[in-house]
């Protein structure tokens, strides 16, 4: 029987489909026989050489050549890509190795002004020497040829010395007498008037104050102090210091106290209580503990005794890199605490928080953060801050608000009001110590008053004095053309009747009753003027 004939139309597409498998199964076969040789340079280890090879690869040729690769030598073209007739294969040998070097670090020169010299004259205080630091780098080697240096750790073998010469800026200022001991900071130096300003005196000479802590004792016989750490970013922030102000020629010391960012005395002079800081990188350089501490001395002042923690480190509040502000009651009860959203009590023994009054953080939009200044009343009932207030126009948001006030708050929560509307940020109210007026035993409270009060961050300060009850306000200063005050830096006398305040880079002594100026240092570059009996 015959099998039934397949359709012509049929049978002719088998014949097609048959003959497109078959041309494909030809176009995937490979050649046929072995890989013919092809000429192939290689340039290796200074040598080029060209070479005949049957490697389909880049890694391949080498392999065949008997070059190997270390770790990170590097390859060009890259080590898969096809073996092509005349290619060029380029090895290059990379090394790292670590490097061990001592480097000179020069010493800078620095000019101090001093009252102390006569015009002109120069004193050459410190000889400069040079320093020297350990660098290890890691060294990247090409071919044997350095490409690339990276340093990986850097150590101070040794510091180096500044040279510091002292220019005299002697004036013809007339001696102005004052009451008690004022301290203040010139150049990097704490320097001090005793009776008059005619006798001031250079108390340090290495100009390394950083004015973190400058507390003059009760007495005025003792003066805290905190020298910066330098640039040596395994430094300390700062070290806290000690020098006896009536001993002539006396040296300072160290009472082995790092990183401080606040220092005050008590009323009794025995004890100081400080607060301290971490160094960081970036800005602002620092980490506020946000701890508080009192340290006692011996009789003789040499050093502290006993420390006694009153608040451990903490980082709860808003802001609190930034840190805290604090001021001891004269009483020596309590801490205000002043923080950028709050304003309370600090219990001295027990360490318990009181918050007295709370407002809205000021957005600066930089890396500082605004916190409010504080002062306490004489009898040690009332604390006189800063508060940041209200928008006037309901524009912004609270925390854009341009508005600071003064508020004078007591320590039982009682009394909460708003002293001066407007102040500014940077208004510094200071309560001057108890006086008599009239037969009566009264005190005041001196501020400065921002001239533009919706740009108190950067403008000019009056200078004004209102009792405690807000009554009486009058200004200070300026008077006539003079210019105003940026970011009041002041303090009282120890009778309540005179004010020191720093101008322009220098002292002045400012009489409350009549308003009487009187340029107590010539050298433009005095602040952070303190005043004790």
């Amino acid at each position: 029987m015959n099998p039934p004939k397949c359709p012509p139309e049929i049978c002719d597409l088998r014949f097609v489909t048959l003959a497109l498998i078959l041309a494909a199964g030809l176009l995937l076969l490979p050649a046929c026989g072995p890989r013919q040789p092809m000429p192939v340079t290689i340039v290796v280890d200074g040598e080029q050489r060209v070479v005949q090879t049957t490697g389909a690869t880049v890694r391949d040729v080498l392999a065949e050549s008997g070059i190997t690769l270390g770790e990170l030598d590097r390859v060009e073209p890259d080590l898969w890509v096809e073996t092509t007739p005349g290619m060029s294969i380029t090895v290059v040998r990379v090394e790292e190795k670590l490097e061990t070097v001592r480097e000179v670090v020069p010493f800078e020169h620095r000019t101090v002004k001093s009252e102390a010299l006569a015009e002109g004259e120069t004193r050459l205080i410190q000889p400069g020497a040079n320093g020297e630091v350990e660098i290890t780098y890691r060294v990247i080697l090409e071919d044997g040829v350095e490409v690339a240096r990276h340093e990986l750790r850097r150590t101070t073998i040794s510091e180096a010395v500044d040279e510091i010469i002292v220019v005299g800026t002697h004036s013809a200022l007339v001696s102005v007498p004052i009451s008690g001991t004022i301290a203040y900071i010139s150049a990097g130096n704490a320097w001090l008037m005793r009776e008059a300003s005619g006798g001031r005196r250079p108390l340090t000479s290495e100009g390394d104050l950083d004015s973190r802590v400058f507390a003059l004792s009760p007495d005025g016989r003792q003066l805290l102090f905190t020298r910066s750490g330098g640039t040596d970013s395994t430094a300390p922030l700062n070290t806290l210091w000690i020098i006896t102000t009536t001993i002539l020629g006396e040296k300072a010391q160290p009472l082995g106290l790092e990183g401080l960012i606040y220092g005050e005395w008590a009323g009794d002079g025995r004890r100081f209580a400080y607060s301290t800081a971490e160094r960081t990188e970036g800005s602002p350089g620092w980490k506020a503990n946000n701890d508080l501490w009192i340290a006692s001395f011996t009789e003789t002042g040499a050093s502290p005794i006993t420390v006694t923690q009153i608040l451990s480190p903490s980082a709860e509040s808003v802001y609190s890199w930034w840190g805290t502000n604090y001021a001891w009651s004269p009483d020596g009860r309590y801490f205000a605490y002043g923080q950028a959203d709050e304003v309370g009590l600090i219990d001295a023994t027990s360490g318990e928080r009181i918050p007295l009054i709370q407002f809205p953080v000021y957005h600066t939009y930089g890396e500082w953060v605004w916190t409010p200044g504080l002062s306490w009343s004489p009898d040690s009932r009332f604390i006189a801050c800063i508060v940041h207030g209200p928008s006037e126009t309901g524009e912004e948001s609270p925390e854009d608000s341009p508005i600071f006030d003064v508020w004078v708050v007591s320590v039982d929560g009682q009394v909460k009001a708003k002293l001066v509307s407007k102040a500014g940020m940077w208004a510094a109210p200071h309560w001057s110590p108890v006086h008599s007026v009239a037969g009566r035993q009264e005190s005041a409270i001196a501020y400065g008053r921002a001239q533009e009060p919706y740009n108190s961050q950067l403008g000019l300060y009056d200078l004004y004095v209102v009792d405690r009850d807000g009554s009486n306000e009058r200004k200070l200063f300026p008077s006539g053309d003079e210019l105003g005050l940026e970011a009041p830096q002041m303090a009282w006398s120890p009778g309540g009747d005179q004010l020191v305040i720093a101008h322009r880079g220098n002292l002045y002594r400012l009489d409350v009753a009549d308003g009487q100026l009187r340029q107590l240092t010539a050298d433009g570059e005095s602040g952070h003027p303190r005043w004790s009996r």
